[in-house]
Protein backbone atom coordinates (compact mmCIF):
# COMPACT_ATOMS: atom_id res chain seq x y z
CA UNK A 1 0.00 0.00 0.00
CA UNK A 2 1.56 3.35 -1.01
CA UNK A 3 1.99 5.51 1.54
CA UNK A 4 0.43 9.54 0.50
CA UNK A 5 2.45 12.51 1.35
CA UNK A 6 0.50 13.89 3.96
CA UNK A 7 1.16 10.67 6.46
CA UNK A 8 4.82 10.41 5.30
CA UNK A 9 4.59 14.45 6.40
CA UNK A 10 3.57 12.97 9.63
CA UNK A 11 5.52 10.26 10.30
CA UNK A 12 8.57 12.19 9.29
CA UNK A 13 7.80 15.50 11.87
CA UNK A 14 7.07 12.65 14.45
CA UNK A 15 10.73 10.89 13.70
CA UNK A 16 12.08 14.08 14.48
CA UNK A 17 10.31 15.32 17.41
CA UNK A 18 11.57 11.51 18.68
CA UNK A 19 15.17 11.95 17.60
CA UNK A 20 15.41 15.12 19.88
CA UNK A 21 13.56 14.11 22.40
CA UNK A 22 16.02 11.31 22.51
CA UNK A 23 18.92 14.06 22.47
CA UNK A 24 17.45 15.99 25.08
CA UNK A 25 17.38 12.93 27.29
CA UNK A 26 21.34 12.45 26.34
CA UNK A 27 21.93 16.15 27.23
CA UNK A 28 20.73 15.33 30.76
CA UNK A 29 22.57 12.34 31.30
CA UNK A 30 25.87 14.46 30.11
CA UNK A 31 24.64 17.88 31.73
CA UNK A 32 25.85 16.76 35.14
CA UNK A 33 29.53 17.28 34.16
CA UNK A 34 29.35 19.80 31.01
CA UNK A 35 28.46 23.50 30.55
CA UNK A 36 24.79 23.72 29.37
CA UNK A 37 26.09 26.53 26.44
CA UNK A 38 29.40 24.12 25.81
CA UNK A 39 26.84 21.46 24.87
CA UNK A 40 24.70 23.45 23.18
CA UNK A 41 28.14 24.26 20.97
CA UNK A 42 28.94 20.81 20.44
CA UNK A 43 25.96 20.08 19.26
CA UNK A 44 25.42 22.07 16.78
CA UNK A 45 28.71 21.56 15.56
CA UNK A 46 28.82 17.80 15.78
CA UNK A 47 25.37 18.32 13.43
CA UNK A 48 27.28 20.16 10.57
CA UNK A 49 29.91 17.39 10.70
CA UNK A 50 27.80 14.39 10.71
CA UNK A 51 25.75 16.16 8.14
CA UNK A 52 28.75 16.91 6.10
CA UNK A 53 30.18 13.41 6.00
CA UNK A 54 26.66 12.34 4.48
CA UNK A 55 26.86 15.24 1.88
CA UNK A 56 30.07 14.03 0.91
CA UNK A 57 29.14 10.66 1.15
CA UNK A 58 26.26 11.01 -0.73
CA UNK A 59 27.26 13.57 -3.13
CA UNK A 60 24.40 15.88 -2.39
CA UNK A 61 24.27 19.37 -2.82
CA UNK A 62 25.98 21.51 -0.55
CA UNK A 63 24.72 24.85 1.04
CA UNK A 64 23.79 27.58 -1.40
CA UNK A 65 25.89 30.37 -0.77
CA UNK A 66 23.34 32.94 -2.16
CA UNK A 67 20.93 31.60 0.33
CA UNK A 68 23.61 32.41 3.19
CA UNK A 69 21.22 35.08 4.56
CA UNK A 70 18.45 32.71 5.38
CA UNK A 71 21.10 29.86 6.75
CA UNK A 72 22.61 33.20 9.06
CA UNK A 73 19.08 34.55 10.06
CA UNK A 74 17.36 30.23 11.03
CA UNK A 75 20.94 30.02 12.65
CA UNK A 76 21.12 32.77 14.75
CA UNK A 77 17.14 32.43 15.80
CA UNK A 78 18.34 28.96 17.00
CA UNK A 79 21.09 30.10 19.04
CA UNK A 80 18.53 33.00 20.61
CA UNK A 81 16.19 30.25 21.12
CA UNK A 82 18.26 28.08 23.07
CA UNK A 83 19.79 31.08 25.22
CA UNK A 84 16.29 31.81 26.14
CA UNK A 85 15.04 28.10 26.97
CA UNK A 86 18.04 27.32 29.07
CA UNK A 87 17.51 30.94 30.57
CA UNK A 88 14.02 30.83 31.46
CA UNK A 89 14.84 27.06 32.72
CA UNK A 90 17.46 27.81 35.12
CA UNK A 91 14.86 31.31 36.77
CA UNK A 92 11.75 29.54 36.43
CA UNK A 93 10.26 26.47 37.81
CA UNK A 94 11.04 23.68 34.51
CA UNK A 95 7.01 23.14 34.77
CA UNK A 96 6.33 26.66 34.02
CA UNK A 97 9.11 27.03 31.71
CA UNK A 98 7.88 23.85 30.12
CA UNK A 99 4.26 24.85 30.28
CA UNK A 100 5.31 28.30 28.34
CA UNK A 101 7.20 26.21 25.52
CA UNK A 102 3.83 24.11 24.69
CA UNK A 103 2.86 27.41 23.07
CA UNK A 104 4.76 27.30 20.60
CA UNK A 105 2.07 25.11 18.14
CA UNK A 106 -0.21 27.69 18.15
CA UNK A 107 2.39 30.53 16.76
CA UNK A 108 3.59 28.38 14.26
CA UNK A 109 0.17 28.06 13.41
CA UNK A 110 -1.01 31.49 13.76
CA UNK A 111 2.51 32.68 11.61
CA UNK A 112 1.47 30.23 8.93
CA UNK A 113 -1.87 32.05 8.19
CA UNK A 114 0.03 35.43 7.95
CA UNK A 115 3.02 34.34 6.07
CA UNK A 116 2.55 31.27 4.10
CA UNK A 117 -1.18 31.90 3.16
CA UNK A 118 -2.33 28.85 5.11
CA UNK A 119 -5.84 27.96 5.76
CA UNK A 120 -6.62 28.13 9.18
CA UNK A 121 -9.57 25.46 9.26
CA UNK A 122 -11.54 24.21 12.47
CA UNK A 123 -10.12 21.13 11.58
CA UNK A 124 -6.45 22.40 12.86
CA UNK A 125 -8.32 24.45 15.99
CA UNK A 126 -9.94 21.12 17.56
CA UNK A 127 -6.38 19.65 17.20
CA UNK A 128 -4.14 22.64 18.53
CA UNK A 129 -7.05 22.60 21.11
CA UNK A 130 -6.57 18.92 22.02
CA UNK A 131 -2.95 18.93 21.89
CA UNK A 132 -2.75 21.89 24.54
CA UNK A 133 -5.65 20.10 26.77
CA UNK A 134 -3.45 17.07 26.88
CA UNK A 135 0.12 18.99 27.45
CA UNK A 136 -2.09 20.88 30.04
CA UNK A 137 -3.03 18.15 32.14
CA UNK A 138 0.32 17.06 32.12
CA UNK A 139 2.02 19.81 33.36
CA UNK A 140 -0.24 20.80 36.16
CA UNK A 141 -2.98 18.18 36.57
CA UNK A 142 -0.31 16.50 39.23
CA UNK A 143 1.29 18.73 42.64
CA UNK A 144 0.65 22.39 42.64
CA UNK A 145 3.39 24.59 41.28
CA UNK A 146 4.91 27.27 43.03
CA UNK A 147 6.37 29.90 40.68
CA UNK A 148 9.57 30.87 41.72
CA UNK A 149 11.39 34.31 41.10
CA UNK A 150 8.26 35.82 39.60
CA UNK A 151 9.60 39.32 39.74
CA UNK A 152 12.56 38.31 37.28
CA UNK A 153 10.59 39.91 34.50
CA UNK A 154 13.85 38.96 32.26
CA UNK A 155 13.06 35.48 33.01
CA UNK A 156 9.65 35.49 32.41
CA UNK A 157 10.39 37.07 28.73
CA UNK A 158 12.84 34.17 28.17
CA UNK A 159 10.46 31.89 28.87
CA UNK A 160 7.94 33.50 26.78
CA UNK A 161 10.15 34.60 23.92
CA UNK A 162 11.75 31.08 23.35
CA UNK A 163 8.43 29.32 21.94
CA UNK A 164 8.22 32.71 20.09
CA UNK A 165 11.45 32.44 18.51
CA UNK A 166 11.32 28.26 17.50
CA UNK A 167 8.09 28.89 16.00
CA UNK A 168 9.68 31.47 13.99
CA UNK A 169 12.18 29.10 13.13
CA UNK A 170 9.68 26.47 11.78
CA UNK A 171 7.61 28.87 9.34
CA UNK A 172 11.03 29.84 8.01
CA UNK A 173 12.18 26.16 7.32
CA UNK A 174 8.62 25.81 6.14
CA UNK A 175 9.46 28.41 3.72
CA UNK A 176 12.89 28.04 2.89
CA UNK A 177 12.79 24.00 1.80
CA UNK A 178 10.95 24.79 -0.91
CA UNK A 179 14.17 25.28 -3.03
CA UNK A 180 17.04 23.85 -1.19
CA UNK A 181 17.61 20.38 0.26
CA UNK A 182 16.93 19.47 3.99
CA UNK A 183 20.40 18.62 4.34
CA UNK A 184 22.07 21.43 3.34
CA UNK A 185 19.58 23.54 5.07
CA UNK A 186 20.10 22.26 8.10
CA UNK A 187 23.95 21.78 8.09
CA UNK A 188 24.39 25.56 7.40
CA UNK A 189 22.02 26.78 10.04
CA UNK A 190 24.14 24.34 12.60
CA UNK A 191 27.73 26.03 11.66
CA UNK A 192 26.04 29.52 12.36
CA UNK A 193 24.43 28.21 15.63
CA UNK A 194 27.28 26.70 16.95
CA UNK A 195 29.45 29.80 15.59
CA UNK A 196 27.42 32.46 17.69
CA UNK A 197 27.49 30.52 20.94
CA UNK A 198 31.25 28.82 20.63
CA UNK A 199 32.51 32.08 22.56
CA UNK A 200 30.71 31.49 25.51
CA UNK A 201 31.22 28.14 25.24
CA UNK A 202 35.11 28.29 25.36
CA UNK A 203 35.05 30.90 28.50
CA UNK A 204 33.22 28.35 30.53
CA UNK A 205 35.16 25.10 29.05
CA UNK A 206 35.06 21.83 30.49
CA UNK A 207 36.85 18.87 29.60
CA UNK A 208 35.06 16.14 28.82
CA UNK A 209 35.49 12.23 29.67
CA UNK A 210 35.86 9.79 27.28
CA UNK A 211 32.44 8.60 27.87
CA UNK A 212 31.07 12.38 27.83
CA UNK A 213 32.58 12.72 24.29
CA UNK A 214 30.68 10.10 22.84
CA UNK A 215 27.40 11.56 24.10
CA UNK A 216 27.93 14.40 22.96
CA UNK A 217 28.62 13.01 19.25
CA UNK A 218 25.33 11.12 19.90
CA UNK A 219 23.72 14.35 20.84
CA UNK A 220 25.06 15.58 17.60
CA UNK A 221 23.64 12.95 15.37
CA UNK A 222 20.35 13.08 16.79
CA UNK A 223 20.00 16.35 16.49
CA UNK A 224 20.85 16.67 12.67
CA UNK A 225 18.66 13.39 12.21
CA UNK A 226 15.79 15.04 13.61
CA UNK A 227 15.92 18.47 12.27
CA UNK A 228 16.35 16.86 9.23
CA UNK A 229 13.19 14.89 9.54
CA UNK A 230 11.41 18.34 10.74
CA UNK A 231 12.64 19.70 7.96
CA UNK A 232 11.21 16.78 5.57
CA UNK A 233 7.97 16.85 6.74
CA UNK A 234 7.26 20.37 6.83
CA UNK A 235 8.12 19.77 2.78
CA UNK A 236 4.91 18.00 2.73
CA UNK A 237 2.43 18.93 5.19
CA UNK A 238 1.36 22.56 6.24
CA UNK A 239 3.10 24.00 9.67
CA UNK A 240 -0.64 24.53 10.84
CA UNK A 241 -0.51 20.46 10.68
CA UNK A 242 2.81 19.80 11.30
CA UNK A 243 3.03 21.64 14.68
CA UNK A 244 0.45 19.43 16.36
CA UNK A 245 2.64 16.33 16.02
CA UNK A 246 5.05 18.95 18.53
CA UNK A 247 2.62 17.74 21.85
CA UNK A 248 3.69 14.42 21.31
CA UNK A 249 7.00 14.98 22.68
CA UNK A 250 5.81 14.78 25.86
CA UNK A 251 4.60 11.17 25.37
CA UNK A 252 8.37 10.29 23.96
CA UNK A 253 10.28 12.54 26.91
CA UNK A 254 8.20 10.48 29.23
CA UNK A 255 9.12 7.06 27.96
CA UNK A 256 12.54 8.24 28.10
CA UNK A 257 12.74 9.25 31.38
CA UNK A 258 11.22 6.19 32.77
CA UNK A 259 13.34 4.03 30.51
CA UNK A 260 16.85 5.46 31.10
CA UNK A 261 16.07 7.33 34.83
CA UNK A 262 13.58 5.67 36.58
CA UNK A 263 11.11 8.63 36.38
CA UNK A 264 8.07 6.81 36.72
CA UNK A 265 5.01 8.53 34.62
CA UNK A 266 1.77 9.34 36.63
CA UNK A 267 -1.88 8.86 35.94
CA UNK A 268 -2.12 12.39 34.28
CA UNK A 269 0.33 11.54 31.49
CA UNK A 270 -1.65 8.71 30.61
CA UNK A 271 -4.61 10.90 30.34
CA UNK A 272 -2.96 13.82 28.66
CA UNK A 273 -0.70 11.51 26.10
CA UNK A 274 -4.45 9.83 24.96
CA UNK A 275 -5.93 13.86 24.07
CA UNK A 276 -1.95 14.58 21.97
CA UNK A 277 -2.52 10.96 20.61
CA UNK A 278 -6.15 12.07 19.38
CA UNK A 279 -4.53 15.40 18.62
CA UNK A 280 -1.84 13.85 16.37
CA UNK A 281 -4.24 11.73 14.21
CA UNK A 282 -6.61 14.40 13.67
CA UNK A 283 -3.81 16.51 12.22
CA UNK A 284 -3.16 13.79 9.95
CA UNK A 285 -6.64 13.90 8.66
CA UNK A 286 -6.90 17.69 8.47
CA UNK A 287 -3.65 17.04 6.04
CA UNK A 288 -4.97 14.00 4.13
CA UNK A 289 -7.85 16.18 3.23
CA UNK A 290 -6.10 19.60 2.26
CA UNK A 291 -3.77 16.99 0.22
CA UNK A 292 -6.95 15.47 -1.27
CA UNK A 293 -8.36 19.11 -2.17
CA UNK A 294 -5.24 20.55 -3.43
CA UNK A 295 -5.08 17.35 -6.05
Amino acid sequence: MRISQATTGILLGLGGVIALCSMDATVKGVGATIPTLQIVTIRYFGAALWLAMFIFATRRAWPQRKNFHRHALRGALFAITATLFFYGATHLPLAVASALGLSAPIYVSLLGVVFLGERLTAGVLIAIALGISGALIIVFAGEPVETLGGSDWMAWAAGIGAPISYAIILVLLKKHSADEHPTSITMAQSIVAGTLTLPLAIAGYVPPSPVAWGQLALIGLLGALGILMIVGGLKRVSASVFSVVDYSSLLWAAALGFVFYAEVPKPEIWLGGALIVAACAMGMRVARAQAGTAG
